[in-house]
């Protein structure tokens, strides 16, 4: 999937790191009124996976207009989680919302994911989030855990999902 006017290119790039945390702090402080606690940790959590970052075995995914980061997603292959790789740092500037972005970074991951022959993908995320959930259930992800959660600076409730790859087929963008 290519979105015009966007570039998706792998590895870490200079500002990376703080626009993706940039980006989770403003989204979610207009979406459910997420605080600095938030932001500080999303962006402790990529400056850990930058710092880590192995392209062997994780993906780090900018989706660029130009030279400006509109979107981020990133796959943390070197768990031991039993439920596979984990899905990180997905997020779409707002200004980017309804071009497809979201879609052509989800696939590029997934479709990693299955040439690293990743077995299961999971991710977390939070309940009140509808067009990234159904973004989810419809690329095979289901929710398997879902439990209370204070640490964003207001009450949510966190979901884990997970997505069988084996059984989800290869290739299949439907969503």
């Amino acid at each position: 999937m290519v979105v015009q006017g966007v570039a998706l290119r792998p590895g870490y790039e200079p500002g990376i790191v703080g626009r993706v945390g940039e980006l989770h702090g403003r989204y979610y402080a207009k979406a459910w009124g997420a605080g600095a606690p938030f932001e500080i940790l999303a962006t402790r959590d990529m400056c850990a996976f930058i710092e880590g970052y192995d392209p062997a075995c994780d993906l780090m995914l900018g989706a660029y207009a130009g030279e400006r980061l509109v979107g981020s997603v990133a796959v943390l292959g070197r768990t031991t989680d039993p439920d596979g790789a984990q899905l990180r740092f997905f997020i779409v500037d707002p200004d980017w919302h309804g071009r497809g972005v979201g879609k052509a970074l989800l696939a590029r991951a997934l479709d990693w994911c299955r040439e690293q022959r990743f077995p299961r993908v999971f991710l977390w995320t939070v309940d009140g989030l509808p067009a990234s959930r159904r973004l989810y259930e419809k690329a095979g992800f289901r929710i398997v855990v879902r439990e209370p959660d204070a640490r964003y600076t207001v009450l949510r409730d966190n979901l884990k999902m997970v997505l069988d790859i084996a059984a989800a087929g290869s290739g299949n963008h439907a969503f």
